[in-house]
């Protein structure tokens, strides 16, 4: 009797320690790091050195002599404005060949009266040759042929891109230059002044960026001219560059260029000068290479931060995620779920299933869910179930190898 009371004590004396145990082990309370969820972006981005393409022509001087310029760096001039003064100790006569050049020119607007000199003009003279051929008449043909010769010629000219106003003006200030020994520098295209060229100018035309391929966007070496106080004959001054539009080439491997489609809107990061500022580009056209494809991005906008940059740094950004933002750290799985641990207003640690929307090295944006009603958690479907999820301001577990659903957090 007394062995058997014996045993019994020793059961329930075993029984209690367990619960005990259970007790404490379950009511353990974990020191786990948290952080808090919050609304967040996440982007997919491709990171990309482009090329500058402008419209921009290059001026130089006609004469040796020390210059003075009436504008400053970057300013936006309109056509016909004096940009700068070289004066000069040179002879009569090399002035007097300039004169007779603009006065050819100027002579040719005259006796055309200013018809002749619009590009337009030619595809007019391509349908009369076209039409007196047909017909037989080779003398008309003969003529016309000789007046678009002349017009040719004068498209060679320097001079054909000033008004009839400018050349005039611009023959007025050499005649004076004879005594004063100053010639005046016009601009004939509104735009931005810049007096830093780098000698790419010519390497990277804007008539020509639709046909730019990964072999021409290999970055070149070069140098930057700023402005000069003493200029030679034929050296560069100044150039004058359009601020409606430019181009970027951007060169991506061939994999990524798969991403992107010819006529379709493109978010691009510009990174300049420890700056960065979010544009919209339009890809005018794709070039595809063995390896790699150049992407020829349109702008209209943010130029005038860009103006004298010729290489630069860009983001293109691919997808955009919102929604809460949380460390990758935090993930877990559980039953099959991916989702995190939260801790409850009452500390009380809880496992919640999420639906990631995007992700990068660091961090994770899930879906926010769908609204069921005030007070209550918003729902994510998964399958065919639909479970609760995390909600804004939630202390999401860091460590989550550290603890279990149903424990009490510190």
């Amino acid at each position: 009797m007394a062995r058997k009371n014996f045993g019994i004590k020793n059961f329930f004396l075993s029984f209690v320690t367990v619960v005990i145990a259970i007790y404490i082990f379950q009511n353990f309370k974990v020191s786990a790091d948290f952080m808090v969820a919050e609304n967040g972006i996440l982007e997919d981005v491709i990171k990309a050195e482009g090329i500058v393409v402008k419209d921009e022509k290059v001026y130089g001087a006609s004469l040796d002599g020390s210059v003075l310029y009436y504008y400053e760096e970057g300013k936006k001039i309109k056509a016909g404005q004096l940009i700068a003064d070289i004066n000069t100790n040179a002879d009569a006569a090399e002035v007097n060949g300039q004169i007779t050049e603009i006065q050819s020119a100027i002579d040719h607007y005259e006796e055309n009266d200013e018809k002749s000199l619009t590009k337009e003009n030619f595809t007019a003279y391509q349908n009369e040759i076209q039409l007196s051929i047909l017909n037989n008449d080779l003398q008309n043909m003969y003529n016309i042929v000789g007046q678009v010769s002349n017009d040719i010629s004068f498209y060679n000219n320097k001079y054909e891109g000033y008004s009839l106003t400018q050349l005039k003006e611009m023959k007025n200030s050499l005649m004076q230059s004879s005594s004063t020994h100053k010639v005046s520098c016009y601009s004939d295209r509104a735009g931005i002044i810049s007096y830093k060229t780098d000698g790419l100018e010519d390497v990277y035309k804007f008539e020509n960026v639709m046909e730019m391929t990964p072999s021409s966007t290999v970055k070149r070496e070069y140098s930057v001219r700023d402005k000069k106080d003493t200029v030679q004959k034929n050296e560069a001054i100044y150039k004058i560059i359009k601020n409606f539009e430019y181009y970027i080439a951007a060169t991506v491997d061939n994999e990524k260029a798969k991403l992107f489609e010819e006529n379709k809107y493109i978010k691009v990061r510009l990174l300049s000068d420890g700056g960065q500022h979010l544009v919209w580009g339009y890809i005018k056209k794709i070039n595809y290479g063995s390896e790699e494809s150049v992407l020829i991005l349109y702008f209209d906008d943010y130029f005038h931060k860009i103006y004298d940059r010729r290489y630069i740094n860009l983001e293109l950004i691919t997808s955009v995620y919102e929604g809460l933002k949380i460390k990758n750290e935090a993930l877990t799985e559980v039953d099959g779920l991916t989702g995190v641990y939260v801790r409850d207003a009452s500390n009380i640690i809880k496992f919640l299933p999420v639906e990631i929307l995007g992700s990068d090295d660091e961090y994770s944006v899930v879906f926010t869910g769908d609204y069921v009603g005030a007070n209550e958690r918003n729902i994510i479907t998964i399958g065919d179930k639909r479970y609760p999820t995390i909600k804004i301001f939630d202390k999401v577990i860091l460590e989550p190898e550290k603890v279990y659903e149903g424990q009490i957090a510190d």
